[in-house]
């Protein structure tokens, strides 16, 4: 069945707000999490307004028999430079639909998601946009309808839950860790650098743009400096082997206030499997809550070996999802041409 659409224009943000903090209320979170994930403090009136502004927008409302709007879609154009950072995690000519643009009815999620989904997605493949994201909470209430038009689980949005000292892990033979300042950008950047790089092979295989890594060399130089901001090095035999950042989290709907994010983490690979991460994160975490954070945040690639099982076993905990899907290139033309 075909659902009715139309363009999503400003008079109608008051009630696309409301449709999103009554969708969201239902997808937030799976309930296993609902005992100790606090909200994150963004609503609809924020995330809704502010993305109306953006320039390009492709919007549209879903209608009822009634012509009453009961859900909407809205997807932003992301167009990047060759040498920007956020290339190494994202297609540079893309869309993404963010937190706060779409909302769907309970029960016909997936039917008014597909006619949305339709008139948007012709929009961008006219534009030649064929990588579309979407960021939903975790949970199949949000996930499930995106799944069933081919969209996949491929970047994981964790959070654990900053508590005092507890039982820590076993030290490891001759490490020594020491907090990281401004005069150590080169080694902070070197190892960021290769952490991401690696993601070029199985079964990630994400480009990773030569201009790009050389602006993430250079792009924790001022949180290095900044005493909100946290980073250690880990050495053995003077060597330095591994490295964690952390920075302020921005908060947005999964992510709660009093929340730091784990930027970077890295260990290099002839070091692996004894520990080294565990006893760096213990470290973040004991300073992290000595600033008064709560949660911790992280994100990783959902098809890396070694992300996608460490971070759950370190104790993060999925909140939310980035979901993509990749048209094929061959696509050119008006629709029936190709």
């Amino acid at each position: 069945m075909t659902v009715a659409t139309a363009p999503l224009t400003p008079e109608h943000i008051p009630l696309a707000v409301q449709r999103y903090d009554r969708w969201f209320a239902r997808a937030r979170r799976p309930p296993s999490q609902r005992s100790w994930l606090a909200d994150g403090p963004v609503r609809g009136e924020d995330l809704v307004g502010r993305l109306h502004a953006v320039p390009g927008l492709e919007a549209c409302r879903a209608l009822d028999g009634d012509g009453n709007m009961i859900g909407y879609l809205a997807a932003q154009p992301v167009t990047l430079a060759p040498d920007d950072p956020a290339g190494l995690r994202t297609h540079p000519r893309s869309a993404l639909v963010p937190y706060g643009g779409h909302a769907l009815p309970g029960g016909r999620e997936a039917e008014v998601l597909r006619s949305l989904y339709a008139r948007i997605a012709e929009r961008l493949v006219a534009d030649r946009r064929l990588v579309h994201y979407v960021q939903v909470p975790a949970g199949e209430v949000a996930t499930a309808p995106w799944a069933d038009l081919g969209f996949g689980r491929e970047l994981v949005h964790g959070l654990m839950a900053v508590k005092a000292r507890g039982r820590q892990p076993r030290g490891v033979e001759g490490l020594a860790i020491r907090r990281a300042g401004p005069g150590d950008l080169p080694q902070i950047g070197r190892m960021a650098a290769e952490s991401s790089r690696r993601q070029r092979g199985t079964a990630v295989f994400q480009p990773q743009p030569e201009a790009a890594l050389a602006a993430l060399r250079l792009r924790y130089a001022d949180a290095l400096a900044d005493p909100r901001c946290g980073a250690w090095i880990a050495s053995r035999r003077g060597e330095e082997i591994a490295m964690v950042v952390l920075v302020p989290a921005t908060p947005d709907p999964v992510i709660p206030e009093s929340c730091v994010e784990l930027a970077e983490a890295y260990v290099e690979p002839a070091a692996r499997g004894e520990g080294i991460s565990r006893v760096l994160l213990a470290t973040a975490l004991a300073w992290a809550y000595d600033e008064g954070h709560r949660y911790m945040s992280a994100r990783w690639h959902s098809a890396s070996p070694l992300a996608a099982g460490h971070w759950p076993a370190v104790g993060f905990r999925p909140v939310g999802y980035r979901m993509s899907r990749t048209l094929d290139a061959r696509i050119g033309g008006s629709p029936g041409t190709f």
